[in-house]
């Protein structure tokens, strides 16, 4: 590691799921998943500072676990581990981006720690290097390197990039004030809610030709299982269909919800009476990037 002193700022972003399918279950225990991913403008921020030994991560904004529990801490041991590098860093993270509500913000905050570190090293891990470092940290770890719109198959650790045809289109992100437990969601899917990937390939088919139709392409094979165990998602999904006249889809496994919108004047409108209804929201773009370098 470089001198202390020296600092990396970087943005992490959030993510919807535009679909999301769960083929099955595989031998090692995981699901194989096909979902077209998109990263939106709505991210959290970090601060990497070298230090002489060991790793700290410091939280303010949004809930998240401090120390050793958050994902940050997960990355940077693993980074500091495979590369051998001496020193250790202190991470000050602020969250934006809340936890539990299917929007990837603890993934997108490792995968920001790692290209902060990549940065603070002389010989930084190849790409393949880093991409097992990746898989190890979490599923969602390799989509926020790669950025963008995505397909994501495999556990979520397989990432095709792809470009999406938004034009001037936004997105309004909403969330009732608690998170859903992943693995309880994953426990309470029936086979009926595996599908075949099909639903993925034609979505991704249409936002490539800037045809997306939220009716006809939006889906989540959460929605029956989450929605019945949690009624007040689908209470809030209802409520910004309504004030929105857009459907509006679950991101990952929830608690978070969204929907598209012609502009982000619109979005901003939306998402406003959204919040003076008595839910979290924000009007959002889509980005490009997933963890990005901010300054150095």
């Amino acid at each position: 590691m470089p001198e202390t002193g020296a600092e990396i700022k970087l943005r992490a972003s959030a993510k919807v799921n535009l679909t999301l399918e769960v083929l099955g279950e595989r031998r090692d225990g995981y699901h194989e998943l096909r979902s077209l991913v998109q990263c939106i403008s709505l991210a959290d921020e970090l601060t990497l500072r070298p230090t002489a030994e060991g790793i700290t991560v410091s939280v303010c904004g949004e809930w998240a676990p401090a120390g050793p529990q958050n994902l940050c801490h997960a990355a940077a041991t693993t980074f500091i581990k495979q590369v051998g590098s001496p020193g250790g860093v202190a991470i000050q993270l602020t969250k934006h981006i809340p936890a539990g509500r299917g929007l990837g913000g603890g993934s997108s905050d490792a995968a920001a720690t790692l290209l902060g570190l990549c940065e603070l090293v002389e010989e930084p891990p190849s790409r393949p290097e880093l991409h097992q470092m990746e898989a190890e940290i979490g599923s969602d770890v390799p989509l926020f390197l790669a950025g963008g719109t995505a397909v994501i198959s495999g556990r979520g650790e397989q990432v095709q990039s792809m470009v999406g045809r938004w034009g001037d289109g936004a997105l309004v992100v909403a969330w009732p004030d608690f998170g859903v437990p992943t693995i309880e969601a994953y426990e309470l899917l029936e086979r009926d809610d595996f599908t075949d990937g099909e639903i993925t390939a034609a979505a991704q088919h249409a936002l490539a030709e800037g045809r997306l139709d939220a009716e006809r392409h939006l889906f989540n094979c959460f929605q029956r299982a989450v929605c019945s165990r949690w009624p007040q998602i689908a209470e809030l999904q209802e409520d910004i269909t309504r004030i929105s006249r857009a459907p509006a889809a679950l991101s990952g496994s929830g608690s978070a919800v969204f929907c598209i919108l012609p502009s982000l004047t619109e979005a901003e409108q939306i998402a406003a009476a959204v919040d003076q209804a008595g839910y979290g929201a924000v009007a959002v773009r889509p980005v490009e990037y997933g963890a990005l370098l901010v300054e150095s």
